[in-house]
């Protein structure tokens, strides 16, 4: 593999379609929202990025794919899509955590330090929740300061330093924001595949690709129909 990879990046699990591709440092991205056939529109997505860059789907090194937590059926239908192209193409699969994806696409567009705190609406009165420092100025850096949680919207308790906020948790729970201490937030924002394509490429760099059959979703819950236990 050159020092430069090609990496197709692909996310559905908060329902808006995110597909970037990466040839060297330049990195294009399509997002979009609709409501039914996400495996279909990430792979046009990904066939439209492609030909405006001049090349095949042979040409991509490796698949860059969001591992959840979301929405059951978009975190299904990225890792299925992920899983079909990797092993049409004989291509590693490098998982991202929905949630650290978050984290990075809130540094790239808040522009400044401090870590972020990922929430995101899990419904039934949870969130899904991670939180992430990262070296200021430096794409790809996130690190997880905690394991990943699915919990009820309850104030955090945060590390020393200033905590930006991010995702649809503080869209459902807006108070969390001013009760958890934070400086900002971005209840609005979402997991946009051009910022973690960075981090994808560490991760490639450092061995962690893996097959497409290895690859399987982290969903937190194991159930979603009923309500959690009072």
């Amino acid at each position: 593999m050159t020092s430069s990879p090609v990496l197709l990046g692909l996310d559905a699990s908060t329902g808006t379609c995110s597909v970037s591709l990466a040839v060297g440092d330049a990195v294009e991205t399509r997002l979009r929202r609709q409501r039914k056939g996400h495996a279909a529109l990430l792979l046009a997505l990904a066939d439209a990025l492609l030909a405006e860059a001049g090349l095949a789907r042979t040409a991509v090194d490796a698949i860059a794919c969001t591992r959840g937590p979301g929405g059951f059926t978009g975190v299904r239908i990225g890792v299925g899509v992920a899983q079909g192209l990797a092993l049409g193409l004989d291509r590693p699969v490098v998982p991202l955590s929905t949630l650290q994806v978050l984290a990075e696409t809130a540094i790239r567009q808040e522009r400044r330090g401090g870590g972020v705190l990922a929430l995101l609406d899990a419904r039934m009165g949870e969130v899904y929740g991670g939180l992430y420092g990262h070296q200021a100025g430096t794409p790809g850096t996130t690190v997880p300061v905690d394991a990943e949680w699915l919990g009820p919207p309850v104030p955090v308790s945060l590390p020393a330093g200033e905590w930006f906020g991010a995702g649809s948790g503080f869209e459902a729970y807006p108070d969390l924001a001013s009760m958890t201490g934070l400086y900002s937030v971005g209840a609005d924002f979402v997991p946009d595949m051009g910022a973690a394509m960075p981090l994808a490429c560490r991760r490639l760099a450092e061995g962690e690709g893996m097959p497409g059959h290895h690859l399987d979703p982290v969903y937190l819950r194991n159930r979603v129909a009923d309500p959690p236990a009072s």
